[in-house]
């Protein structure tokens, strides 16, 4: 009799762990009832995504760490998959957000409903904590070994997404003379400084053998093409991680529409996918 493995990693079946290995993922989440107040920030991902990752590479109540919270992608993410979550945001108005929704928004099955004034007990409250301030020095205050995960979608640094923004929300620490906005960071080798800064804390707080995962976008500044996924990769490795693989992501219900870039003259991509960076320490 064949022996029956234990599943050391997450709750999943055989045939969906063996789908989620495919480095292709395609995926279709439309925008959800909480995509109004979230869309805002301009770069969040689906929590239908971030669930999941966070299905993929934790068990049912372990706890995620995202440094990089935003308006809480990642957290209600886990809060869809049944996951516990803390979160760390630089930027106090998207932490405002994030507590908005935390208010207004309740879990029902794999969905987010409003909670109704007639109903408010309805579903499941969504609990993941998100504090505000640095990451770097957040991290410090946690325990080594006592992360479950951690699953997050880094700034892509050198001056990232914050112009068109209104007034409150162009937030840049490093005019504010502290230096630690990665996405704000003057040029990619800054950006660089910090993710290995980032890298150790991670390292050092990653329980062992579990998983570090960056959703990391490529550039193209200037007529050339930034492999910043590659590279944030190869950064991690020296931090100490492992790098186990990479996947390709693209969700077709909100993709940019492909614009002509230098039509009949040279090549220039249309960058509509992001990198799933696999790391264990």
């Amino acid at each position: 009799m064949a022996r029956k493995l234990t599943n050391r990693l997450n709750d999943l079946t055989g045939s969906q762990w063996l789908y989620w290995t495919d480095t292709i993922y395609l995926t279709n989440y439309p925008p959800d009832v909480t995509h109004s107040l979230r869309k805002e920030h301009g770069a969040m991902k689906p929590p239908e995504v971030m669930a999941d990752i966070i299905r993929f590479f934790t068990k049912s109540g372990e706890l995620v760490l995202d440094p990089f919270a935003g308006v809480g992608g990642t957290l209600l993410g886990a809060a869809l998959a049944g996951r516990q979550a803390l979160g760390y945001e630089l930027n106090p108005r998207w932490l405002d957000i994030y507590r908005q929704i935390k208010r207004e928004f309740r879990v029902v099955g794999e969905r987010f409903v409003r909670v109704a004034p007639e109903n408010p007990g309805e579903g499941l409250p969504i609990t993941g904590e998100m504090l505000a301030g640095d990451c770097l020095e957040l991290m410090t205050t946690l325990s080594a070994d006592s992360i479950d995960a951690i699953i997050t979608d880094p700034p892509y640094g050198c001056q990232h997404g914050v112009s068109g923004f209104a007034e409150e929300t162009n937030f840049n620490m490093f005019n504010g003379g502290e230096g630690q906005d990665f996405a704000n960071a003057p040029d990619f080798e800054t950006f660089m400084t910090l993710m290995h800064r980032f890298g150790q804390q991670a390292y050092r707080v990653l329980k062992g053998g579990r998983y570090l995962v960056l959703m990391v976008g490529d550039r193209y500044r200037h007529g050339e093409y930034i492999p910043l996924g590659f590279m944030v990769a190869v950064e991690m490795r020296r931090v100490g991680f492992k790098l186990k693989g990479i996947k390709v992501w693209s969700n077709r219900a909100t993709v940019r529409p492909l614009k002509p870039y230098a039509v009949k003259s040279c090549f220039v991509p249309n960058i509509t996918h992001q990198h799933i960076i696999i790391l264990r320490k």
